[in-house]
């Protein structure tokens, strides 16, 4: 990339020429130079040169013979225009576009900061390995994709020991909550048959005083009393 070229140079700068057609600052002269540079060397990874996917699928090159195949494609009739990843330069001004690229990259960066490291690990294979042919594209999406089920087997797995282990945790809860409960009714119950029954020997007792005292003060007969008294606790 031209661009990206100029931009590493020792000594690139703004010139004369530049300030007389309103160019102030370095990124609006590579901007210039490639209306979509920005965005083109995020993607590109601030590299002058990345080897496309479809280089591992060849099976006689590895690696393209030059910069100037790329060049010529990136600045043929502005290409880069056409994608709908470049409209952003049409639709804002530069200092929005950069606020809202700081924003997408700092939503990214957290997002990575709270994966999980077995999780990275999964979608991220070894690419680094250098042993035996490059491995293709196909490949690569295949173990990424293995990995992951294998992850996602692992956490299902986990969260099924928990969850019968939490399981196990309210039974129990709930067969020592009925144990209390249904003493709790037992002891009730004993106290208010209890209860009852003293009542009854109260006013049992209590009849037997106030027969007395009619006896006593009645022309009646205690006999005819008692024979009367059998009568009400039948009743």
């Amino acid at each position: 990339m031209a661009a990206k070229k100029f931009e590493n140079l020792t000594g690139a700068g703004i010139t004369e020429e530049d300030e007389s057609k309103g160019i102030k600052s370095m990124s609006e002269k590579l901007e210039s130079m490639c209306p979509c540079y920005a965005k083109m060397d995020v993607l590109f990874g601030h590299k002058p040169n990345v080897t496309p996917i479809a280089s591992y699928d060849s099976q006689e090159k590895d690696s393209l013979n030059g910069d100037d195949d790329v060049d010529v494609l990136l600045d043929k009739e502005n290409n880069c225009l056409e994608s709908p990843l470049n409209l952003g330069p049409l639709l804002y001004n530069e200092d929005d576009l950069f606020q809202v690229e700081n924003l997408q990259d700092e939503s990214q960066s957290e997002s990575i900061m709270h994966s999980t490291q077995k999780r990275n690990q999964a979608l991220m294979p070894n690419l680094n390995d250098n042993s035996g042919s490059k491995k293709k594209p196909m490949d690569i999406c295949e173990t990424s994709e293995n990995a992951c089920l294998e992850w996602d087997r692992e956490r299902w797995n986990e969260e099924k020991a928990s969850n019968v282990e939490k399981q196990q945790f309210e039974e129990v809860k709930l067969q020592k909550q009925m144990e209390f409960e249904e003493k709790q009714h037992t002891k009730k119950y004993e106290f208010e048959k209890e209860k009852w029954n003293h009542e009854l020997e109260f006013k049992e007792k209590q009849c037997h005083m106030d027969l007395t005292i009619a006896a006593l003060s009645s022309s009646r007969p205690i006999a005819e009393l008692e024979r009367i008294l059998t009568l009400i606790n039948k009743k």
